[in-house]
């Protein structure tokens, strides 16, 4: 008997490509000074599920002279719309009430994952 041998079989199939996630845009911004909280809105839906409020911080130079920090649990107002509770971190001089948020702060995309890459220094309020 013969063997022949045997050759691997190659598949030349074009592997699909997924286009990226599309990064989430932040489209409003205000901070509370009364109640201390950031509400934050997006241009589309978002899961907070990983969110890290540790991330935020607020500088109000206009109201109360004091900067903050996320704290506490966030929750969703609506299905693009996050509030981020703050507590105070002590003084700040004066100027403008501003934003920034790391980027880890875990928000992203309820469709797509897209996350949102932050902010440093956002003048509040921002639309």
């Amino acid at each position: 008997m013969i063997s022949i041998p045997t050759i691997p079989f190659r598949s030349h199939r074009k592997r699909s490509r997924r286009n990226p996630p599309a990064a989430l845009v932040l489209v409003a911004a205000a901070f509370n000074a009364d109640e201390f909280y950031l509400t934050l809105t997006f241009d589309r839906a978002i899961d907070i599920a990983g969110i890290d409020v540790g991330q935020f911080h607020v500088f109000d130079g206009v109201f109360n002279f004091r900067s903050y920090v996320g704290d506490g649990t966030a929750t969703l107002q609506g299905p693009a719309i996050v509030r981020v509770n703050v507590t105070e971190l002590g003084a700040t001089g004066a100027g403008v009430v501003a934003m920034s948020a790391g980027a880890e702060n875990g928000i992203v995309a309820s469709d797509d994952g897209g996350t949102w890459a932050g902010v440093e220094n956002l003048t509040l309020p921002f639309s």
